[in-house]
């Protein structure tokens, strides 16, 4: 997955994948050849906190919470007094589907379980409400509708996993 985020005048991108039995975190300045890159395991996943377990290059270990809170393609994490608010690239918002405007498509962030579907097809929606609720390393993520409207198409169940990407609910074309 990747993110970006502003700190003074420079923008970061910031990558995060699965490494090994944990994760990578790859961090850059844009225009600047030089990353950043942690590695980490999550101890512990609770809503709204992580604990984790990084590794430092010289090969000691530290723990650390990071608290966080997602807000449509926003994602707000803090710990040790700072907060970031790590947002989507534009290049990837933009995608949609075949005959689709991208507000018009809601996708899975992440591979994850349903656990909830709160919109059927034909339910007229307001900008923001939540469609679906998603499970991914036991944290909940908030599915919102893209803009108010109707769903055209609901493409989960509960209990369905999901692949990253894949399409979830469509909403109608707007008349």
């Amino acid at each position: 997955m990747k993110y970006r985020y502003q700190s003074g005048d420079i923008t970061y991108e910031v990558t995060l994948e699965r490494h090994g039995e944990g994760y990578r975190v790859n961090v850059s300045a844009l225009g600047e050849g030089q990353a950043r890159v942690y590695d980490f395991a999550v101890l512990d996943a609770e809503p709204g906190a992580l604990s984790l377990r990084f590794d430092d290059p010289d090969g000691a270990t530290r723990p650390q919470i990071v608290y966080w809170a997602a807000d449509g393609d926003s994602r707000w994490l803090s710990s040790c007094g700072c907060t970031y608010r790590l947002d989507r690239p534009q290049e990837r918002r933009a995608r949609g589907g075949a005959g689709a405007a991208a507000g018009d498509i809601v996708r899975a962030p992440m591979p994850a379980q349903v656990r909830a579907v709160s919109a059927a097809a034909g339910d007229v929606v307001e900008a923001g409400q939540t469609l679906l609720l998603l499970e991914a390393m036991k944290m909940e993520i908030r599915l919102p509708a893209p803009r108010a409207g109707r769903v055209a198409r609901v493409l989960a169940q509960p209990g369905q996993t999901v692949a990253r990407d894949q399409v979830l609910v469509e909403m109608a074309p707007d008349a």
